[in-house]
């Protein structure tokens, strides 16, 4: 692995890789959102949802970004961990991040968020199809 490559993806993970430890660490505090999430959600779509404790899904959330954070940052299976790191950040930027739903200073903020995400989304989508492996065609 090449230390660009590996600089890249380092950088690329940092933010999973705090971001999946602090959402560990505060995970209580955390579950609010999970239930407003849910909130949102059609009763015909909660009422199929199996009762788990907010808490509990947050602590998952925040290991897989952990888990798939340090594999991309290590260069372990990176298009792996860039696909799954992108699939998860779909709905937590749809969800956590509704700037279309605010006014003034608290969209403008949201607005920020949600578009850094997007950036991420596309960042990681580069290193899922391939733009971040060394190329096997010969020259």
């Amino acid at each position: 692995m090449s230390l660009a490559k590996f600089t890249a993806r380092s950088a690329l993970s940092a933010i999973f890789i705090t971001g999946g430890l602090g959402e560990i660490k505060n995970a209580n505090q955390l579950s609010g959102a999970v239930d407003g999430l849910f909130e949102k959600l059609p009763e015909s779509v909660r009422s199929q949802l199996p009762d788990v404790d907010p808490s509990l899904l947050v602590k998952v959330n925040g290991g897989t970004m952990l888990t798939a954070g340090s594999l991309l940052a290590l260069g372990i299976k990176p298009r792996l961990a860039a696909t799954i790191l992108a699939a998860q950040l779909v709905p937590v930027t749809l969800a956590g991040h509704p700037f279309w739903e605010k006014d003034g200073d608290e969209k403008n903020g949201e607005q920020i968020q949600f578009f850094k995400n997007l950036s991420l989304i596309g960042g990681l989508l580069v290193v899922a199809l391939g733009g971040a492996t060394k190329s096997t065609k010969k020259k």
